[in-house]
């Protein structure tokens, strides 16, 4: 009986189950080798020479339909140059404006106003304290006297507020340029430092800040606004090289610029006399001071100063 059990245990053992695992591998490892094999007979030069012929095909299209706009695309690809950015027909009443006369002929005035050599001999006699000491400085040209004023005389570094020093010498300017009626330009001029913080994002803001800083205090002198204007330039129009310490102060500057043009007030306006007819107005009722006092059928009073 033991003996016989025993051969009955062997017979249920599968010792060859792993055969079907191994066959399920193999069948799958035929599998991507096909494909493998499959993927490396493509012919690439078939898809070269696809590829080829629709590049060649988009080009040709594009090259047609270029060639219908050729003139206006060659009219505006063209290199830019000063001669072609100029307006081709300037009315007889319109001058050319160079970049060395600063925008004296967009000046809405062709009148000529107090002689610039005569301002410059004022401001001399007035500011030669600041003169003598390098702070300032006087420059004259056919069109403008220039008042360079040291950015350090005027403001703080890398500040916009003028401080307290600043008041004698923009009072000196303003009792000179005041009584004439020249015009004005406030120019802002810095070095090439970079400056970008919660106020001033840029070298040419700072410089429009500045600018805006001392036209105010022109203003507030009693200068008339309409003679004012201010320009920024940041640190794109230098003076001298930024190379040194040296250079860069004297590129921080603002330039008060005076026009040898003049404002043109306009005349005031006339008054015109209004007459008022005294006569009564005899369409409503006629009325005065005096106070009278109705009693109405009711029991009640009317209290009025109409003369019915």
């Amino acid at each position: 009986m033991r003996k016989r059990y025993r051969l009955h245990r062997q017979g249920h053992e599968h010792l060859d189950r792993w055969l079907v695992s191994y066959a399920d591998y193999m069948t799958l490892i035929f599998a991507l080798f096909v494909v493998l094999y499959s993927a490396a007979l493509i012919n690439k030069e078939r898809y070269l020479v696809v590829i080829d012929g629709l590049s060649h095909a988009f080009t040709i299209e594009t090259q047609s339909r270029d060639s219908i706009k050729n003139d206006q695309v060659n009219e505006f690809a063209a290199e830019p140059t000063a001669s072609s950015l100029m307006i081709p027909s300037l009315p007889e009443n319109l001058v050319a404006v160079s970049p060395a006369s600063k925008g004296v002929s967009l000046l809405p005035s062709n009148k000529n106003g107090m002689k610039l050599a005569l301002i410059n001999d004022e401001l001399s006699e007035s500011m030669g304290l600041f003169i003598d000491s390098g702070s300032v400085k006087l420059v004259q040209n056919e069109d403008w006297l220039t008042i360079e004023i040291s950015a350090e005389l005027l403001f703080s570094s890398g500040s916009a507020f003028m401080t307290p020093n600043s008041a004698s010498v923009m009072n000196a300017v303003s009792k000179i340029i005041k009584p004439i009626n020249n015009y004005v330009r406030v120019r802002g001029y810095t070095d090439n430092l970079q400056i970008n913080n919660e106020l001033f994002s840029s070298n040419w803001v700072l410089s429009a800040a500045r600018a805006q800083a001392v036209l105010d205090v022109l203003v507030a002198s009693g200068i008339a606004p309409q003679r004012l204007a201010y320009e920024a330039y940041g640190e794109f129009s230098p003076f001298t090289d930024n190379d040194t310490e040296e250079g860069r102060l004297q590129n921080r500057k603002v330039v008060i610029a005076v026009s040898r043009l003049a404002w043109e007030a306009p005349p005031p306006k006339s008054i015109k006399s209004v007459v008022v007819d005294s006569a009564p107005n005899e369409v409503g009722p006629v009325t005065s001071t005096e106070i009278k006092e109705i009693t109405l059928p009711g029991g009640g009073i009317r209290i009025t100063t109409r003369q019915d």
